[in-house]
C-alpha cells in the first residue's frame, strides 16, 4: 500500500491518510457492535440466576429471536433503506435501535420482554453493524480489501475484551441492569462518534479514489464497475452455492454455543456434578483463562486472515484456517480433564483461527462472486447466511446431545463440513467471478 500524490483536476490516487482513517473508525464502529454477539452473554448468567434459575431455555430463546431478527431486516428492510438513507445514517438508525434494546433488555423481568428486547436488538444490528461497515470497506477499496476487512472485523475482538472485564465487574457490584445500562451508553457513543468524525461514505465525497481503483476505467463510482446486478445476482447459481456453503459455516460454528457447556461437563472440572458456586477456585480461573484466550485469538486472528486473504489467496487462507480449527474438533473429544494444559490453550488458539472466518470471509467471498456495482443491495440480502446457518445449527448441535448422549459425532463430523465450505465456496466466488467478467 503506497500513497500517490494526486493529480492536478483529478481525484486522487494511491492509499492515504482516509483509507486509515475509514479503517480505524469502522473498527471503532465494530466494538460498539460486539455487544450483540458476543457481549450479551456475558449477561446470561446474573439474568438465569435472577429470574430462570430453574428454565434456562425459556430466556436463551432470545437470541433466537434476535439473530432472525437481524436476517429479517437485511432482507426486507437493509435493501430499500440503504439507497434512501446512506451508509451513515443507517448505522445512526441502527445503533439507536441497538441502544433501544439494551435498555428494555434492562428493564425486563419476563420472558416476552427480553424476546421483545432481543428483536429490537437484532432490526438494530441488521440495519447498521452487519451491513454498514462492509458496504464502507467495499466502497473504499478494490485491491486489500481483505486486510480492510480484517482489521475493522478485528473491532468485535476488541470489543468482546472490552465486554468479558466491563460486564462481570459491574454485575457483581451494582447489578446487572445497571451495568447493561452503563454498556448501552458505550454501545451508543463510541459508534456514533466514530461515524461522525472519521467516516465517510464514498471517497468520491472527497475528491479520492478507492484504493487499488484503475484509473483509465471511466468511473470510480461502483455502479459503473463490472459486476451483477441485484435481480442478476439473484439468479446466479454459483453465488447461492457461497450463500449455501456460509449458511453450512454458521451451522458449524454454532457449535461455540456448545462449547463452554462440554468444557465444563469434560474437561475442567474434576466433579461437573457440583454446582458452579460450589467449584474450586482454580478450575473455574482455568475455564476462565481458556475463554479469555479464545477472546485473544479472535483479536489476532481477524486482521491476520484479512491479511492473508490479500498474501496467499482466498482458498489456502480458508484451508489454513478451517484446517486449524478442524484440529480442534478432532482433539476436543480427547481433551479431558487432566490432559495437557498447554494442549488445551493451543486448542482455543485453534478454534478462534477458525471462528474468524465467520467474519471476515463471508463478505469477501459474496463481493468475489458479484463484483462492486450492486454490492451494496446485495450483501443486505446474501449477508444474512452465516447467521441463518447459527440460528439453524444451534438446535442442531442439543439435538445431537439429546440423541447420542454426546456432542462427539458432532465434533467428528465438523471437520469434513468445514474442508467442504473451504473448497466449495471458494469454487463458488471463482466461477461467479468468472462469469460477471464476460459480461459486456
Amino acid at each position: 500500500m503506497v500513497t500517490s500524490t494526486p493529480t492536478q483536476g483529478s481525484p486522487s490516487q494511491g492509499f492515504g491518510r482516509w483509507h486509515w482513517r475509514i479503517m480505524l473508525g469502522a473498527c471503532l464502529v465494530m466494538i460498539g457492535g460486539s455487544i450483540v454477539l458476543s457481549g450479551m452473554s456475558f449477561f446470561h448468567p446474573y439474568i438465569i440466576q435472577e429470574l430462570f434459575p430453574g428454565n434456562n431455555g425459556v430466556f436463551l430463546w432470545y437470541y433466537t429471536f434476535t439473530l432472525v431478527s437481524i436476517v429479517l431486516s437485511m432482507m426486507l428492510l437493509g435493501k430499500g433503506l440503504y439507497p434512501r438513507l446512506g451508509a451513515k445514517r443507517m448505522m445512526y438508525l441502527g445503533v439507536g435501535l441497538v441502544t433501544l434494546g439494551m435498555v428494555l433488555f434492562s428493564f425486563s423481568s419476563q420472558a416476552w420482554h427480553f424476546y421483545l428486547a432481543g428483536t429490537v436488538l437484532g432490526i438494530g444490528y441488521g440495519l447498521s453493524f452487519q451491513l454498514v461497515p462492509i458496504i464502507w470497506v467495499n466502497n473504499w477499496f478494490v485491491s486489500g480489501k481483505g486486510t480492510a476487512i480484517g482489521i475493522v472485523m478485528g473491532g468485535t475482538g476488541v470489543g468482546g475484551m472490552l465486554w468479558s472485564l466491563l460486564v462481570p465487574m459491574i454485575s457483581s457490584g451494582a447489578g446487572w441492569r445497571s451495568a447493561m445500562l452503563l454498556v448501552a451508553v458505550v454501545v451508543c457513543v463510541i459508534p456514533v462518534l466514530s461515524t461522525w468524525l472519521l467516516m465517510r461514505n464514498t471517497p468520491q465525497e472527497l475528491g479520492l479514489l478507492p484504493h487499488g481503483f484503475d484509473p483509465s476505467a471511466a468511473s470510480p463510482d461502483p455502479a459503473s464497475q463490472p459486476g451483477l446486478l441485484y435481480r442478476q445476482a439473484l439468479r446466479s447459481p454459483w453465488l447461492w452455492l457461497v450463500y449455501a456453503m456460509i449458511i453450512v459455516l454458521g451451522m458449524v460454528h454454532a457449535g461455540s454455543q456448545v462449547l463452554a457447556i462440554y468444557l465444563q461437563d469434560v474437561s475442567v472440572y474434576s466433579d461437573p456434578g457440583l454446582p458452579l458456586k460450589a467449584q474450586p477456585a482454580d478450575e473455574t480461573a482455568f475455564f476462565s483463562m481458556l475463554m479469555i484466550s479464545w477472546t485473544l485469538g479472535l483479536l489476532a486472528f481477524k486482521p491476520l486472515l484479512g491479511w492473508l486473504n490479500d498474501r496467499i489467496g482466498m482458498l489456502a487462507t480458508m484451508l489454513l484456517s478451517l484446517g486449524m480449527q478442524a484440529l480442534t474438533f478432532l482433539y476436543l473429544p480427547h481433551m479431558v480433564y487432566g490432559s495437557s494444559t498447554m494442549l488445551m490453550f493451543v486448542a482455543m488458539m485453534f478454534m478462534a483461527a477458525g471462528m474468524s472466518n465467520g467474519t471476515v470471509q463471508p463478505p469477501l467471498l459474496v463481493a468475489g462472486a458479484v463484483g462492486q456495482r450492486d454490492f451494496g443491495k446485495i450483501w443486505s440480502f446474501f449477508g444474512t447466511g452465516y447467521f441463518i446457518g447459527m440460528a439453524v445449527g444451534t438446535p442442531i448441535w442439543g439435538l445431537v446431545r439429546d440423541i447420542s448422549g454426546s456432542f462427539v459425532p458432532a465434533f467428528y463430523a465438523s471437520p469434513v463440513l468445514l474442508m467442504l465450505v473451504a473448497v466449495l465456496s471458494w469454487w463458488g466466488m471463482k466461477q461467479g467471478q468468472a462469469s460477471y467478467r464476460q459480461q459486456p
